[in-house]
C-alpha cells in the first residue's frame, strides 16, 4: 500500500501565511440566516467576532483590545444600534458580554471551548494561562487588560489561594512518620 502526500498546500506548509477560516456552530447560520426573517446583521456581527476569537477558548477582547464604535465602524453599523444588536446574540446564546467598555465577551458557537460563569472565572482563566494570549510576551497588553478589571484582582488571588492544592508527593509534607512521632521520641 503506497501512502501519497501532497507537501506543496501553501495553507499547511507554510508558516508565514495565517488559515484563512473561522468556525461556527451550524446552529448560528441555522437559526440566524435560514429562518423565514433572516438577521443578516446579527449573522455579520457573530461572524466578525468569530474572525477574532482566540484559539481554545472563544474570547474576544483580552488578545487585544476592541471597543464597540470600532466593531460598529469595522462593519458599517450605526453606534446606536451596536449595543442592542449584542444584547440580542447574548438572548440568543451564541455570546455572552463580560464587559463593554472596552468590549470582553466569549463567542459560545465556537466548538470545545470552556463556558465561564463569570468575570471572576475568565480573569481566573486568564491570569492561569497567560500563554494562551501571548501575554507572556506582551506584558503591556496584559498589564492594561488587568487594569481594566483591578477590583477583581483581590478575590482573584482569594480564589487561587482556596482552589490551590499541594501534592501528596511533595517533598514538604512530612511523611506518615513524622506525623505519628512529631517529638522525635522514636528514635
Amino acid at each position: 500500500m503506497s501512502l501519497n502526500i501532497i507537501n506543496n498546500n501553501s495553507n499547511v506548509n507554510n508558516p508565514e501565511k495565517e488559515l484563512d477560516y473561522f468556525t461556527l456552530n451550524k446552529r448560528v447560520f441555522n437559526e440566524l440566516v435560514l429562518t423565514s426573517r433572516p438577521k443578516l446583521v446579527l449573522y455579520q456581527i457573530i461572524s466578525y467576532l468569530a474572525c477574532k476569537v482566540t484559539y481554545k477558548n472563544g474570547l474576544v477582547g483580552v488578545h487585544s483590545e476592541i471597543h464597540k464604535t470600532g466593531l460598529a465602524k469595522e462593519l458599517g453599523i450605526n453606534d446606536g444600534h451596536i449595543t442592542r444588536y449584542l444584547k440580542q446574540l447574548e438572548e440568543l446564546n451564541f455570546i455572552k458580554l463580560f464587559n463593554t467598555t472596552p468590549l470582553v465577551l466569549q463567542v459560545l458557537e465556537v466548538p470545545q471551548a470552556p463556558v465561564f460563569n463569570d468575570i471572576k472565572g475568565l480573569l481566573l482563566y486568564v491570569h492561569m494561562n497567560p500563554q494562551q494570549f501571548n501575554f507572556h510576551r506582551n506584558l503591556n497588553r496584559k498589564t492594561a487588560f488587568f487594569e481594566t478589571f483591578k477590583e477583581y484582582n483581590s478575590q482573584i488571588l482569594v480564589e487561587k489561594i482556596k482552589n490551590a492544592e499541594v501534592p501528596e508527593d511533595h517533598p514538604s509534607n512530612p511523611t506518615t512518620e513524622e506525623i505519628e512521632d512529631i517529638f522525635g521520641f522514636k528514635k
